[in-house]
């Protein structure tokens, strides 16, 4: 029994034994249902090393708490930050994603534990005050009921909302922190200015003081308000999320006319300079009989090398696999060495992949209009474009290396051409990283199931 006074050291050791159950509850169960729910709302898989060692965490910083009896506000703010960096360190999650989904999580349990608090007040707790007996249990009913409506709600917004918020941007996830944090906190000093832990009866009426002043009615409806603001303002933010993916859709749409009209302007002259070849074949034919018959034959061969090199300028000058992309790649390779950009080309397209022609111009054009711009900042004899790709099963890794400026020590946020290249690797189920270190600028794009 040491062990319990040091959790409960304010309860009289008779009433100790009937909190166990209550403290397991509290302690044990919630914790792991919140970090289950994190897990979840990340589209991870819930291991349990990581939430003993959160629950481990959690149950010691809440008896923290209650000993130094931190304000609502403060609480939250711990619990926050614990749930954050546990994400962070435990699950490897990034900063912003972690904070954003400890924060959603918080606040519906926060919202959860509010109306359970009124439920506790207005109605389990006159009811044990007429009903001596059911003294103990009451805890553990309150307990009980409190991780229903936290499963119930944290269900209901994982079906509806969460792969929206799975699937979006650091910056985006900002926004949506700020207001369901603003939610969460004020029902929190609701919960505890209101509803506190200590509980003070007046000896003549039994009933409860804090009752006798407060219209707990306008309470509950403040508290299902917030409830109600919390999943309206991800609903909002779901239907945002919406119209910006439909932008970035007409955005992709727009470039890949642009894109095939060049193609096809490139086929067109292509395809006069074919018909111009054809039509003077004859003729060189001509040309190169009459040198054979008077045995010049080294101005046959030269001639034969002139018309072999015109004949070469007809086809793309690159070879990846792809036809679509070797039309697009010679333009943009044209375009770089006029800027005195070298390049370096070892890409292989497979020839058969779920990817879309139009989606692998997307891709390579985007990059290569990043990579000579960041090279036209530099000097000319320092700029240099880099392709390689490498496929492993059904994996595909696609790599541009570019020179840029030295003093760039961080990746540039995300402009048009990188959030095209993100919304097309997501449509392909691909993932992009960027990294800039001493001057070379690395896009790295790894592809799954491409055949």
């Amino acid at each position: 029994m040491e062990w319990l006074n040091w959790f409960l050291p304010d309860l009289p050791m008779r009433f100790q034994w009937y909190m166990i159950v209550p403290g397991l509850l509290a302690y044990i169960l919630l914790p792991l249902i919140t970090f289950y729910f994190f897990c979840r709302y990340c589209q991870i898989s819930f291991r349990w090393l990581p939430g003993v060692c959160y629950m481990l965490f959690y149950a010691f910083v809440c008896v923290w708490e209650v000993r130094c009896r931190l304000p609502g506000s403060s609480r939250l703010l711990v619990e926050i930050l614990l749930l954050t960096l546990c994400g962070c360190i435990l699950l490897k999650r990034k900063r912003v994603e972690a904070l954003t989904m400890s924060v959603l999580i918080l606040s519906v349990l926060t919202v959860s534990s509010g109306i359970d608090s009124w439920i506790g007040y207005r109605v389990i707790l006159p009811f044990i005050l007429e009903h001596q007996s059911w003294v103990h249990p009451s805890d553990t009913i309150r307990e009980s009921f409190r991780l229903l409506l936290i499963c119930g709600l944290s269900v209901f917004v994982l079906n509806h909302f969460s792969q929206s918020i799975a699937k979006t941007s650091r910056q985006t996830l900002m926004h949506l922190t700020i207001p369901v944090f603003f939610i969460s906190l004020v029902v929190r000093i609701i919960q505890t200015s209101v509803y506190g832990d200590d509980v003070q009866v007046d000896l003549g009426t039994g009933v409860p003081l804090a009752v006798l002043h407060i219209n707990h009615t306008e309470l509950l409806l403040l508290q299902l308000f917030a409830c109600g603001c919390l999943l309206m303002t991800l609903s909002a933010y779901q239907k945002i999320l919406h119209i910006l993916q439909a932008e970035q859709k007409v955005r992709l749409l727009e470039q890949q006319k642009a894109e095939q009209e060049i193609y096809i302007q490139e086929a067109i002259l292509r395809d006069q300079k074919t018909r111009a070849f054809r039509h003077d074949i004859k003729n060189h034919l001509t040309v190169l009989a009459e040198l054979l018959k008077e045995g010049r034959t080294d101005r046959a061969c030269e001639y034969l090398s002139r018309l072999e090199q015109s004949a070469a300028e007809l086809s793309c000058t690159v070879r990846t696999g792809n036809g679509a992309a070797d039309a697009l790649l010679g333009s943009k390779f044209s375009a770089a060495e006029q800027k005195g950009i070298r390049i370096r080309q070892e890409l292989e397209i497979p020839d058969r992949s779920r990817m879309e022609d139009m989606d692998w111009c997307i891709l390579l054009s985007n990059a290569l209009d990043n990579a000579i711009r960041a090279c036209q900042e530099i000097p000319e004899e320092d700029r240099f474009i880099h392709l390689s790709s490498r496929k492993k099963g059904n994996f595909y890794l696609l790599t541009v290396e570019n020179s840029c400026r030295k003093e760039l020590k961080e990746v540039p946020k995300d402009g048009t051409g990188l959030s095209n290249i993100r919304a097309v690797a997501e449509k392909n189920q691909g993932t992009v990283e960027n990294t800039v270190a001493d001057g070379l600028y690395r896009l790295q794009l790894l592809i799954g199931n491409l055949s």
